[in-house]
């Protein structure tokens, strides 16, 4: 604008230093007219511009800052995570090793138990303590669910000869053998005939102990 230029060349002197406020509200007006900012208002553009220069510094060190916490918590996270799963691993592996532990522990109690088995006790002669009472002729055989004629001694034909020979279970043999629960036993000839059973080690027939 060579208009412009020659009256601000005037201004500088002492004629234009005493017109200068008119000139200047003059050429304002004219900068205005033509769409221009004027001289104010480009420094109070300056200076927002230089405010915001400013804020923006500010949020993007404040957003810097967030960052940085962001990634020191996803560090954190992770150092947590694998701490957490390296406990597990080891919670796991106490857990296998108490398991094999007393799997172990378990075997060995068996093994002491099947070695610690007792063999049945041979036989042995029972002394007397109380003679039997004699036994009832009854019609039919003694032996439990056995429904035949009585030939000798409250045995039928069949249960007298084996109770003659001695393996009539549960029924004392001539000589006073006597076989209870799978196991033989001796007690007095007297008892011969009657019926034997086991009580807590000890050998009753027809209820008295031998």
């Amino acid at each position: 604008m060579p208009i412009l230029d020659a009256v601000f060349s005037k201004l500088g002197r002492p004629a234009g230093r005493a017109l200068d406020p008119t000139i200047r509200e003059i050429v304002h007006a004219v900068l205005k007219e033509h769409g221009y900012a004027s001289p104010a208002e480009v420094q109070a553009l300056r200076d927002e511009v230089r405010d915001m220069r400013g804020r923006v510094d500010g949020m993007q060190k404040r957003l810097d800052e967030v960052l940085g916490l962001a990634d020191r918590a996803r560090a954190d996270a992770a150092a947590g995570r694998d701490a957490a799963e390296a406990r597990a691993q080891a919670a796991d592996r106490n857990a296998n090793e108490r398991v094999a532990s007393m799997a172990e522990r378990l075997a060995q109690f068996e093994a002491k138990l099947a070695s610690a088995a007792v063999a049945p006790a041979p036989v042995q002669p029972v002394a007397a303590s109380v003679q039997p009472e004699p036994t009832a002729v009854a019609e039919n055989c003694r032996v439990d669910g056995c429904r035949n004629d009585v030939r000798s001694k409250g045995f039928c034909s069949s249960h007298y000869q084996q109770w003659r020979r001695g393996t009539l279970k549960n029924f004392v043999g001539p000589e006073g053998h006597v076989l209870v629960e799978g196991n033989a036993y001796q007690v007095p000839a007297s008892f011969a005939g009657g019926k034997a059973e086991l009580r807590g080690g000890k050998i009753y027939v027809d209820g008295a102990q031998a």
